[in-house]
């Protein structure tokens, strides 16, 4: 049975990313804040970028409430390999997949959910106070 909820690790393709986190380091974290790049963002690759984006606030002192074991053991090894320039991709990773032309945006919008655009801003809101 798969997972599917609004926090970041509460879907199949988060937990499948973090698991392949586990083997790399920082650039693992930074190959999926940039994946989504340019046109239309499915949403396996929105997910990957919404927990690549949670691990970069959570090296950042702030973490979302829902960080797995593995990724607290993976934040102990690397985690102070990520900065600053790094936190700027994790903002851009959510704007983009919370912006029109991703499907993840898409699904959550048709199923009415408010939640995930919320939990959206409180880690946009973590990761901007991550700058100051």
């Amino acid at each position: 049975m798969g997972a599917w909820g609004f926090l970041p690790f509460e879907n199949d393709d988060a937990l499948d990313w973090l698991d392949g986190l586990n083997g790399g380091g920082a650039e693992v974290v930074r190959a999926a804040l940039t994946s989504p790049g340019e046109g239309y963002l499915e949403a396996p690759e929105g997910s990957v970028a919404i927990a690549a984006a949670e691990i970069t606030s959570a090296s950042q002192g702030s973490p979302g409430s829902d960080l797995p074991e593995d990724a607290e053991a993976w934040l102990s090894a690397h985690g102070e390999d990520l900065g600053p320039a790094d936190v700027e991709l994790a903002l851009q990773a959510v704007a983009r997949v919370a912006g029109e032309d991703s499907e993840l945006a898409e699904l959550w919008d048709d199923a009415d959910e408010p939640e995930w655009r919320e939990s959206l801003t409180e880690l946009s809101e973590r990761l901007q106070a991550a700058l100051r």
